[in-house]
């Protein structure tokens, strides 16, 4: 099978790719290989002429303080168009990728780019598989996130994100993660290994002990999506792991892992680390059960760290 990746530099598009090339015929799609989501023109010609069998649509602008920059800009711009109805409400058919080409800005790249991968996809009758992810929720339920639970994003990454699901018709699939991590790129760094540097180059390293996440191995998430793929699985699904930890718990747990003295670990709460920053949801601990009940399973977290370690 041919398949069309956007993304192919990131965290989860770069391994997508090292494991699973030897299977798939897999075409790189990412602005270091030439090809811009934004420009629905070229795009459309790209993908025309590699002609392929599924898109993976890993691509998008997530630092999340960066896309929080963007907010005020992309809204005036939507406004002017006449195409953002009102808080959060958008008029997506009305959405001319023209506008938005060659743009970086957060909407650009999580809605446009998605729209136009999408467009491409039921023009030619081919599935799509778009990464989402749990900042489409506020962290404030009292208990763990299913597919069927209603979104909130209280930032703008969670916002265009969640706009970027909204642009996917029914037959797409769409996968929900969650701080990927276990691959030591050499573009960008997870949060597992930014927090092995943190917490080895600092006399102390403050974590958050107040704030509730799902990390995801991003060898199981490749995984799952082949499964997913060869499965035709269509709708959406969350493609995340077993256990929900804060960071602290997640640096303590490293520490024990990698010899590292637990004391340069000490607490810090949500509210003095993202001081000035954009809002993060305080408790997001997503379900899995759909995965599971398809037939695949997600490794352990501490279990995840031992095969890490074993990797270096």
């Amino acid at each position: 099978m041919k398949i069309a990746l956007t993304g192919a530099s990131g965290l989860i598009g770069s391994r997508f790719f090292d494991l699973l090339k030897s299977k798939y015929e897999i075409i790189p799609l990412s602005s270091s290989y030439g090809v811009d989501i934004t420009d629905k023109t070229k795009l459309e010609r790209f993908l025309s002429n590699k002609n392929p069998a599924l898109i993976a649509h890993m691509a998008a602008k997530t630092g999340v303080d960066s896309c929080e920059q963007d907010r005020e800009t992309d809204i005036k711009k939507l406004k002017k168009a006449r195409v953002y109805i009102e808080d959060k409400k958008l008029d997506v058919l009305a959405i001319d990728p023209t506008e938005w080409k060659n743009e970086v800005s957060a909407f650009a790249i999580n809605v446009v780019g998605t729209k136009n991968l999408s467009d491409y996809a039921q023009k030619n009758e081919i599935p799509l598989i778009y990464i989402s992810t749990d900042f489409v929720f506020d962290g404030e339920k009292n208990g763990e996130y299913t597919e069927e639970d209603e979104t909130n994003p209280i930032n703008w990454y969670g916002q265009t994100k969640l706009w970027g699901e909204k642009v996917l018709p029914q037959e797409h699939l769409i996968t929900r993660t969650s701080y990927p991590y276990g691959y030591k790129s050499q573009i960008k760094k997870d949060f597992i290994w930014s927090l092995v540097d943190l917490i080895q180059s600092q006399d102390i390293a403050r974590l958050v002990s107040d704030q509730i996440i799902t990390p995801t191995f991003i060898d199981n998430i490749v995984y799952a999506l082949d499964f997913l793929i060869e499965k035709k699985a269509r709708g959406l699904l969350n493609v995340v792991g077993n256990n929900f930890l804060s960071p602290y718990e997640i640096g303590i747990a490293i520490s024990r892992e990698f010899g590292i003295p637990e004391i340069k670990i000490e607490t810090v709460t949500r509210e003095k680390l993202y001081k000035g920053r954009a809002h993060r949801p305080f408790k997001v601990m997503l379900k899995n059960d759909k995965l599971r009940d398809l037939g695949f399973e997600m490794t352990d977290f501490f279990e995840t760290l031992k095969l890490i370690k074993k990797g270096i």
